[in-house]
């Protein structure tokens, strides 16, 4: 019940997007020119932790390439969410807590009803797949297609 709760909980912070400037939209600007794969995850979620396994292999697949990774976190509890994003190896990267892209127009409209979810922005920063296929083949070439346009 309690997970229950806090799904639909993140549901509705996630569906009440506003338009306006936001980390989650500077992050994007700041890195136009690249292909940027959105990754929701939680601390507290089995599934996700088991694909953020495979990220390390995927990553390598676009080693010297323009693709930015960027983890919006699903979590409540601060300390949980430091501790997971240390435990797997993900310190170099992007982080953001669900709340602080509430307000951003890249993502306006999208709601995020499960995680893991992925999502894509092309090298201009548009949204160009808000139901991305999970770390492996698929994903890899969705991201290709993104790179060479």
């Amino acid at each position: 019940m309690k997970r229950f709760f806090l799904l639909s909980l993140f549901f509705v912070i996630l569906t009440s997007f506003k338009t306006g400037n936001n980390p989650f939209d500077t992050f994007v600007a700041q890195n136009k020119g690249k292909v940027i794969l959105v990754d929701f995850w939680a601390s507290w979620c089995k599934p996700c932790r088991e694909e953020l396994k495979k990220l390390p292999k995927f990553k390598k697949k676009f080693d010297g390439k323009d693709v930015a990774y960027v983890y919006i976190s699903m979590d409540i509890e601060d300390a949980k969410w430091k501790k997971a994003i240390e435990e797997e190896g993900l310190k170099e990267d992007t982080h953001f807590l669900n709340y602080p892209i509430k307000g951003s127009e890249v993502l306006k409209g999208q709601s995020v009803g499960a995680i893991p979810r992925y999502m894509i922005i092309d090298k201009k920063g548009n949204l160009v797949n808000a139901d991305a296929p999970h770390y492996g083949k698929d994903l890899a070439k969705e991201i290709e297609k993104y790179l060479t346009e």
